[in-house]
């Protein structure tokens, strides 16, 4: 029964450890430090330049394009802090339409932007 107790005692600690030292949350940029600056409209793509103003590294993990996951390319997993990077969406996009796009960071945070009248 002391066994017992002693390992839940240890299982509850390294919960707590992880729970506090979470990896994937250490230097993440905060919503509003991300931005993306401009959008250029390509055939078959929209080039997104996006820039860390944040003083920790950011991580694009998903592009929402009117509420669907897109595919998307970037040459840089991480974005440094102060760093530019183009995030390239494919997407047959249309001239005049609008389109609400959400850059989702490895956090979970959104970074929204709007193209009105491609």
């Amino acid at each position: 029964m002391k066994a017992a107790a002693v390992g839940l005692v240890a299982v509850v600690v390294a919960a707590v450890a992880v729970a506090l030292a979470v990896p994937w949350r250490h230097g993440a940029a905060q919503e509003g430090d991300v931005s993306v600056t401009q959008a250029t409209l390509r055939p078959g793509s929209i080039a997104l330049v996006v820039e860390n103003g944040s003083d920790a590294v950011a991580r694009v993990a998903q592009v929402i394009l009117n509420d669907a996951f897109v595919d998307f390319r970037s040459s840089r997993l991480a974005l440094a802090p102060g760093a530019e990077e183009t995030i390239t969406v494919s997407y047959p996009w249309i001239h005049g339409e609008s389109y609400e796009i959400e850059l989702m960071t490895s956090t979970g945070r959104t970074v929204g932007y709007d193209i009105e009248g491609a």
